[in-house]
């Protein structure tokens, strides 16, 4: 397989020649080998039916949808949402994604303020992303925590794939009044196949906290709606003011 000698404006992939000091369009084989598209013995690095906008993408073949958006690298797609990035190659941000990155190869950002890594040969197989869930409570009923503390961010499923997810979490709360926190850590999996999303186990491996802490606590749910979501639920207690934050690490893989 040739190496790439450069891309021009227009998409066009040149590879360098045999004797490594010119250019030639290269073979069929040459192109798939990247993952580019191959049009009329022409190699592209984006699918020439679809034409991006050069003043956005730095001439890199990459799709952006709605202004704020931006990408640097070959062949990316934003197609929903705001202040998204994508660093790399064929990654793609769409669906509920607001103010989220896909970084490496062939990743993909669903939810808002998502980070998501991929190096993934295959597109929308898999990914490993960080999420951050915050909120406030005031009592010791269970309240929910939004992504990034927004009303009705949640970490939603994408029902068009059977899907695994390993969740790694970190839970802080904090009462100012009486400077007193409340840490958890710990580990859950969830599974999406036959249209159920399913909590397979959720185990709280450590906790660590002041004594006035005690009535803290973290849950998970797997809620069934338009579309399927985890559900990130947190308990105070009576007359404590607290301040939440949730991260989540997740890996995760999909088949359609």
């Amino acid at each position: 397989m040739r190496k790439i000698a450069r891309i021009i404006e227009n998409g066009k992939v040149l590879f360098v020649d045999d004797k490594g000091t010119g250019t030639t369009d290269g073979s069929e084989q040459d192109c798939l080998g990247y993952g580019f598209k191959f049009r009329n013995n022409v190699c592209y690095c984006y699918d020439t039916t679809i034409k991006p906008d050069s003043d956005k993408n730095k001439a890199k073949g990459n799709i952006l949808k709605n202004d704020g958006n931006f990408a640097v690298g070959i062949g990316n797609k934003i197609t929903s949402g705001i202040n998204n990035v994508a660093l790399g190659f064929r990654n793609l941000i769409q669906r509920n994604a607001d103010n989220a990155i896909a970084i490496g190869k062939n990743a993909y950002a669903e939810n808002f303020g998502e980070i998501a890594f991929s190096s993934a040969k295959v597109p929308n197989r898999a990914k490993f992303s960080f999420y951050q869930f915050d909120g406030v409570t005031t009592n010791n009923t269970a309240t929910e925590l939004y992504l990034g503390g927004h009303s009705g961010a949640r970490l939603y499923i994408n029902e068009s794939y059977e899907s695994g997810f390993a969740i790694d979490y970190t839970a802080v709360g904090i009462n100012p009044s009486s400077n007193d926190i409340f840490t958890s850590y710990g580990h859950a999996t969830y599974k999406f196949t036959n249209s159920t999303l399913t909590e397979v186990g959720h185990d709280k491996s450590t906790t660590i906290r002041d004594s006035s802490t005690n009535q803290y606590d973290i849950e998970f749910a797997p809620i069934s709606s338009t579309p399927d979501y985890i559900e990130v639920k947190v308990e105070g207690d009576t007359g404590h003011t607290v301040y939440w934050t949730v991260d989540f690490k997740v890996t995760e893989v999909r088949y359609a």
